[in-house]
């Protein structure tokens, strides 16, 4: 399932800058095969914590800088869904955060044609870590230029958050009552396999 896939080269890409105002025991900068969006290495810094990992799962980690901001940064991916019509996408991760009033865990596809919808979860503040779970039903027979869905993990405010063991998973689909629907999209963008879900490249 997870086939090795290129970074797209866009003019409103932040580029994967190293930077290096992190603190000792952390790698910084962004995993491979993930897109950063946002005022990354100004506002914002990012990189692997290995005080956080574990020897089975690297902890990435996002901080916000000493400059008040609200804008937003944000690492995600955008994945070709063709083996998941008809299913229900389940991401989950284990997540923690540190001051970060603002952040959230996301997946957004199409829900049909013309209409869009987005999934998300908040990371507690203060807690230990935990596991969270977003989940969307993606249907079958949208148009081929619809069959991929954006995964994301965003913070708009100062703190950290912190997350590891990242699993995308195809679950039988069972009918929801009255789901919700927040309508977001950003189209446009070339579709590959999720990779990288555990930070190691």
């Amino acid at each position: 399932m997870m086939k090795h896939w290129k970074i797209l080269a866009a003019a409103s890409l932040i580029a994967f800058a190293m930077n290096t105002s992190f603190a000792d025991g952390i790698k910084s900068g962004a995993p491979g095969g993930w897109q950063v969006w946002g005022p990354l290495g100004d506002k914002y810094e990012m990189g692997i914590d290995t005080a956080e990992s574990t020897p089975e799962h690297l902890a990435l980690l996002i901080a916000s800088k000493d400059i008040a901001t609200n804008e937003t940064v944000t690492l995600m991916q955008q994945i070709d869904a063709k083996e998941y019509e008809g299913s229900i996408i389940e991401l989950s991760m284990m997540v923690k955060a540190a001051g970060a009033d603002k952040n959230r865990v996301w997946l957004r596809h199409m829900k049909a044609t013309n209409f869009n919808g987005i999934q998300a979860s908040s990371i507690p503040n203060g807690k230990d870590w935990e596991r969270i779970v977003v989940s969307s039903y993606f249907p079958k027979d949208l148009p081929a230029m619809y069959k991929h869905f954006d995964t994301g993990i965003s913070l708009a405010s100062k703190g950290k958050i912190w997350v590891r063991d990242i699993k995308l998973e195809r679950k039988p689909y069972v009918a929801m009552t009255n789901p919700v629907e927040l309508p977001s999209f950003r189209a446009g963008l070339p579709t590959y396999p999720a990779r990288n879900l555990n930070f190691t490249e």
